[in-house]
């Protein structure tokens, strides 16, 4: 009978996924969005992305940030907004979460100035928002014109059995064996955020090439104890 892991064996580390790059980023049926951050270089586009939490909106705003770092500027919710503005602008601006920069009107005018900005200069401009503009309550309307103004895309998420699906292309392809009862396992006791599942995935294996054991949902337990230790 295969000997069972023990967690504390081999350590869980998920550091090496701190950085979110275009290389961890699953792209699954956002292809159109990924191409067109690709192609960021020299352009004045305006690009909105709608997701929901855990879709991966942040992901692709923090990626984009980290490969075009050295001309990019990247606010997000944890930003104090006042420090930020300029009268000028960036080669490249990205602003995550846009909607929860916003908690008054002067929010949003120091947000307009920045966004006109960019396009007044014909620089790029990523945005992304976690719910539909109207439902936003963004009550400066040039904002959401500017906003709207050129292309929109909606990141869709992969559903549970799609990232089950996901999980078992990956064991499949190297040669690690775990069960579909702990891929379930996973998907209803971890977070569903496909930048963890994939971590989680690459730790697995690296566990399993290492100690050549079973991965078992006692196993996985431990690990989610762990996590959240």
């Amino acid at each position: 009978m295969t000997q069972e892991l023990h967690y504390n064996q081999i350590p869980m580390d998920f550091g090496f996924f701190t950085k979110k790059t275009f290389d961890n980023f699953i792209i699954g049926d956002n292809k159109d969005l990924f191409n067109c951050i690709h192609n960021l270089t020299n352009s004045d586009q305006v690009i909105l992305i709608y997701g929901s939490k855990s879709s991966g909106k942040s992901h692709i705003c923090e990626a984009t940030y980290n490969q075009y770092i050295r001309s990019a500027f990247f606010i997000d919710d944890k930003s104090i907004l006042l420090n930020n503005i300029s009268n000028d602008f960036y080669e490249l601006l990205i602003i995550d979460n846009l909607d929860k920069l916003i908690s008054s009107k002067k929010d949003e005018e120091l947000l307009f100035t920045l966004v006109n900005n960019q396009i007044l200069h014909k620089k790029p401009l990523v945005v992304s928002l976690s719910k539909d503009i109207e439902d936003c309550n963004i009550t400066l309307k040039d904002l959401s014109s500017r906003l709207l103004s050129d292309k929109i895309f909606t990141i869709r998420d992969l559903n549970d059995l799609e990232k089950i699906d996901m999980m078992t292309s990956y064991c499949s392809q190297r040669g690690l064996e775990i069960s579909e009862k702990v891929l379930h396992y996973i998907i209803n006791n971890c977070t569903r955020d496909l930048y963890f599942l994939c971590a989680l995935m690459k730790s697995l294996d690296n566990v399993s090439l290492s100690m050549k054991k079973k991965i078992t949902i006692p196993f996985i337990k431990k690990v989610i104890e762990i996590y959240h230790s």
